[in-house]
């Protein structure tokens, strides 16, 4: 999104991958910003706290600055990120959307036009819709606790952009080879083994996600007038606007933890749980 923001806006954009080593190309970009007004992105830098100590007095040192200069940083919450840089910074958070609506609605704003109709086959707007309900699923499981994963995995956006990027090369050679059906073995060791797969570590994670991969990516989700769950129906069209529409008119409000695999018994313990939160959250900013 910063690489695009920077592309839209015409700038350059310098970036560097935080860790050991990083440190003496990261002060060159930002030396060389203060000049020429470069932006520069300095990514994972919870592995390289002790240079954002050293960037926090360069820039309350600096006298004069291009007006254009300014540093992005990506991090992972770390308690000893420095807090001034903190204060005099701009923050952002990207966090998962909360439901199957909100996750949906983002999936289909990242979507376009182009991209529906970047494979021939009509089977791909079919699988993308699938692929991005099978996403928030996994997404949303989360928030359970262990009962969801074992392991709180994070799953994001990359995850969904690589699927969708193997479907896609999938189904045009399918296109370019005349195959009749969809090799849904391949598509479904892809998704649940390497792509999504590839963060899971525990053995009982991967088996859900495995089943997760076999209900979904199935002859029966080309089948007209197909549910995934009874309320959460596959639209057709070519129009992107008609996917839109129908996740922002058709899709549930509030999920049932069904929809997730689970049981209401699971909605019942994620609900005392976020309210225990809270007290607590309130308890601790009390005045001692």
């Amino acid at each position: 999104q910063i690489m695009g923001l920077a592309k839209k806006k015409k700038f350059e954009v310098q970036s560097v991958s935080m860790g050991q080593g990083q440190e003496v190309i990261a002060r060159k970009y930002v030396t060389t910003g203060f000049a020429t007004g470069s932006w520069v992105l300095l990514q994972n830098t919870h592995l390289g706290l002790k240079y954002l100590q050293e960037l926090e007095a360069t820039l309350l040192k600096a006298d004069e600055l291009n007006p254009e200069f300014r540093v992005w940083i990506t991090a992972e919450p770390h308690p000893k990120f420095p807090i001034g840089l903190l204060q005099m910074s701009i923050k952002f958070t990207n966090e998962a959307p909360v439901g199957m609506k909100a996750g949906m609605k983002r999936a289909f704003a990242w979507i376009n036009q182009d991209m529906l109709d970047s494979v021939p086959r009509t089977e791909w707007r079919t699988l993308l819709w699938v692929l991005c309900h099978c996403h928030c699923v996994v997404q949303e499981r989360r928030k359970y606790g262990a009962i969801g994963w074992t392991v709180p995995y994070e799953f994001n956006q990359s995850d969904l952009n690589a699927c969708v990027l193997f479907l896609q090369n999938h189904l045009l050679d399918m296109d370019a080879k005349k195959a009749k059906d969809v090799t849904w073995s391949t598509v479904r060791y892809m998704i649940s083994e390497i792509q999504y797969g590839g963060r899971i570590t525990d053995d009982w994670d991967r088996r859900q996600m495995t089943m997760f991969a076999e209900k979904f990516f199935a002859q029966a989700s080309l089948e007209p007038n197909c549910e995934l769950f009874p309320g959460y129906s596959i639209p057709t069209g070519t129009d992107i606007a008609i996917y839109r529409n129908h996740v922002e008119n058709s899709l549930p409000d509030v999920d049932s933890p069904l929809v997730f695999g689970l049981n209401m018994n699971a909605d019942l313990q994620f609900r005392t749980t976020q309210a225990g939160d809270v007290f607590d959250t309130i308890l601790e900013t009390q005045p001692k």
